[in-house]
């Protein structure tokens, strides 16, 4: 039976994780924006410039850099045409290796867009509905580590238009290794609010799965995950 320390030991821990997340979510998105506000006329075509495009990639390496939880991240943008501008995408993804941080490798050209449409992706189609952040997963990330995964995803505006999606991969085997420690001896259970199970000591359930209905002891939740024994 989890003590009342260890309790809240271990949902200190994952209100840390999750806040560090969101927090570095939001403000890349915040920068993102900031650099766009800073350009003289600015259009939504200067995404594509490489200057802006160099910011950008900027903000992300630092935000990887300073969050020592998150494995990737970037800034996905799809602009639809309009009278003003033609159709147009962006998706700049960087991650952590051993050596440093590096560009994922995807192919960016405007012509092959529909090779990877990251419209369909949980994390862009939700983020825009959210007045917060939108985390979607347990899933795997078969575009960029092949491994399950956990995306933060804040919309980013530009003079009150979507403008795209500043995200965030925090891997769930890290999110193993720092809850572990703290529950090896009990048997307890992490899910986002859908059920899917994220974290778990209980050998009947495994990272994935939807919770059976039967288990209903919630003993910690927040906004986006709920605590089972």
């Amino acid at each position: 039976m989890l003590q009342t320390t260890s309790l809240r030991t271990l949902s200190t821990k994952i209100d840390k994780i999750i806040n560090s997340t969101i927090e570095s979510t939001v403000l890349l998105a915040r920068e993102i924006e900031a650099s766009l506000a800073e350009i003289k006329d600015v259009k939504l075509e200067h995404l594509l410039e490489p200057s802006v495009r160099k910011t950008i990639q900027d903000h992300i390496k630092q935000t990887l850099n300073s969050n020592g939880y998150c494995a990737g991240a970037g800034f996905a943008s799809h602009i639809e045409s309009s009278v003003s501008n033609k159709e147009f995408w962006l998706l700049e993804w960087w991650y952590k290796k051993a050596d440093g941080v590096k560009q994922v490798n995807l192919d960016l050209d405007q012509a092959t867009q529909q090779r990877l449409d990251f419209r369909t992706f949980e994390w862009f189609k939700q983020a825009p509905s959210v007045d917060n952040a939108f985390i979607h997963g347990p899933y795997v990330d078969y575009i960029c580590n092949t491994s399950y995964t956990l995306t933060c995803a804040v919309p980013v505006h530009f003079q009150d238009q979507f403008l795209g999606v500043a995200a965030i991969d925090l891997l769930v085997s890290r999110v193993e290794d720092e809850l572990l420690p703290y529950a090896a001896n009990d048997k307890v259970i992490l899910t986002n609010k859908e059920r899917r199970i994220i974290f778990s000591t209980h050998p009947r359930f495994r990272v994935s799965d939807l919770l059976d209905a039967s288990v209903t002891s919630i003993v910690f939740e927040n906004d986006y995950f709920n605590l089972y024994m």
